[in-house]
């Protein structure tokens, strides 16, 4: 699967040191190392319009399953990465790194409604 949600499940795995890539159930995933929280894209290559819809294994456990919106995850995972490796450094570096983090995942998402509301709250 080469999808958006694909592409966002690779981007909040690549969020160390609160993620990593892990492989289950066929896909290539995201784990929390937090709480073991599995993400897992969702196959949306039947819509019209891919939203990058993710489908969220909370503590891994295939029983407490969501489908999430991507864009609002990754940004969340992206702003608490910033905030754990911005620990001890002033806050105009934390800030430059946070824009670095979203600027990636801008790239990835574009201008999609959901991640626009997150952003903007």
């Amino acid at each position: 699967m080469a999808g958006l949600s694909q592409r966002i499940v690779d981007y909040i795995a690549e969020l160390t040191p609160l993620y990593t890539f892990q492989f289950a159930d066929g896909h290539d995933c995201a784990l929390s190392l937090a709480d073991g929280t599995l993400y897992m894209p969702v196959d949306e290559s039947d819509h019209e319009l891919e939203e990058g819809w993710v489908a969220v294994f909370w503590q891994g456990d295939a029983h407490k399953r969501s489908e999430l919106p991507g864009p609002v995850l990754a940004y969340q995972a992206a702003l608490r990465c910033a905030e754990l490796r911005g620990i001890g450094h002033p806050l105009a570096e934390v800030a430059a790194y946070r824009e670095i983090l979203l600027a990636r995942l801008h790239a990835i998402c574009g201008d999609l409604p959901d991640l626009k509301a997150a952003i903007h709250g």
